[in-house]
């Protein structure tokens, strides 16, 4: 009975045991984190140089709620915390990103496109004549730009929507250039210039008339009034006129005759001025008369020759001129002495002079 007792105790006792140490094993699972969908609008963007836009966040298509901005590139701008971007002032790509804390971090990004600021300075003649077409008018381009040109007193030939334009000048007094630049990033700057429309040209050359002798030199002057330049173009009528530099210092040609000289506006080819050049002789330079003369001697004559438009002037020493001291032979009577010297001046229209001498021996 003992013994069977006791058996009995064991078995219960290790049954005991064996529930005790024997437990169900358990699994450990791990859960990812749910992904949000997250954007930054608008997601591309373009800002001009030193202006701002504001970028906004979303998670699952709402409002997000704390979101940490900021610019990847160094010197790439600067952005608040309520995303408002500040653009840096040199042109570039950058980016903004966005992380977003009720989505445990995860991020989002804009790419910002800094353009430079409207260029607007307007090129154009600083003054134009009455009516004068294709004038042309310009403002350096920069890629992105839109251009919009108004012209008031005068107007557009070509070009109203692009950096450079086309026009017709107005009868004045002036001719306003206006253009409206646009950039890519919606900046816009009017810009405008005032350009003077000159009076007609008013032209005339001094002197007007001239006698000169052939083969000497002498320089034109102008009078100028309205135009750009005020500048003139001189030329001459007729070949074999002699020639004319640009400034106006003109050489008679060798052969004698009427020739024109002309000055043409620079700015205006319909305005010129002409100037009647009447191109006259040398005074010849050569004198005949007797080789000697007896004293007291009566009628002897001496010569110069005789070229139209001269005038002549004979002096006589040791004896008496009897005519023609203004013609170009002279008769005259000699003295008792042992020589004569005769002189002639001969003076062509240009007022040259040429004094012609011989002394003549007594016998």
């Amino acid at each position: 009975m003992v013994m069977r007792g006791f058996g009995l105790g064991i078995g219960i006792t290790g049954l005991g045991c064996l529930t005790g140490c024997f437990q169900t094993p358990t699994t450990s699972v791990q859960v990812a984190p749910l992904r949000v969908a997250t954007v930054v609008l608008p997601a591309a963007a373009t800002v001009t140089a030193g202006h701002t836009t504001k970028f906004t966040a979303q998670a699952d298509g709402e409002p997000a709620g704390k979101v940490a901005w900021r610019v990847l590139e160094p010197g790439g701008g600067s952005v608040d915390a309520a995303g408002l971007y500040q653009a840096p002032a040199v042109p570039g790509v950058y980016t903004v990103q966005g992380a977003f804390e009720a989505a445990n971090g995860q991020t989002a990004a804009a790419k910002v496109t800094v353009v430079a600021p409207p260029a607007g300075a307007i090129l154009a003649p600083a003054r134009v004549l009455a009516g004068a077409a294709e004038q042309k008018a310009g403002i350096a381009p920069v890629p992105g730009s839109t251009y919009l040109w108004t012209v008031t007193g005068g107007s557009i030939t070509s070009g109203t929507d692009t950096p450079d334009i086309t026009f017709l000048a107005g009868t004045g007094p002036k001719v306003v250039l206006s253009c409206q630049v646009t950039n890519a990033g919606g900046t816009v700057l009017n810009s405008s210039l005032e350009v003077p429309v000159a009076a007609p040209v008013s032209l005339s050359i001094t002197p007007a008339a001239v006698t000169i002798t052939a083969e000497r030199t002498m320089k034109f002057g102008f009078d100028i009034t309205g135009g750009i330049s005020l500048g003139v173009v001189w030329s001459l009528g007729e070949p074999g006129a002699g020639r004319v530099d640009a400034a106006g210092n003109y050489v008679a040609p060798a052969v004698p005759g009427l020739y024109t000289v002309r000055a043409t506006s620079q700015d205006d080819p319909a305005a010129i001025a002409t100037a009647q050049v009447k191109v006259v002789a040398q005074p010849p330079q050569s004198l005949t008369a007797p080789g000697s003369f007896q004293p007291g001697a009566q009628g002897l004559r001496a010569m110069v020759p005789e070229v139209a438009g001269m005038t002549y002037a004979w002096t006589l020493d040791g004896g008496t001129i009897t005519s023609g001291a203004d013609a170009p032979t002279v008769v005259f009577q000699a003295g008792d002495g042992p020589t004569l010297a005769l002189s002639c001046t001969v003076t062509n229209e240009a007022g040259d002079t040429f004094v012609a001498r011989q002394v003549l021996k007594a016998q």
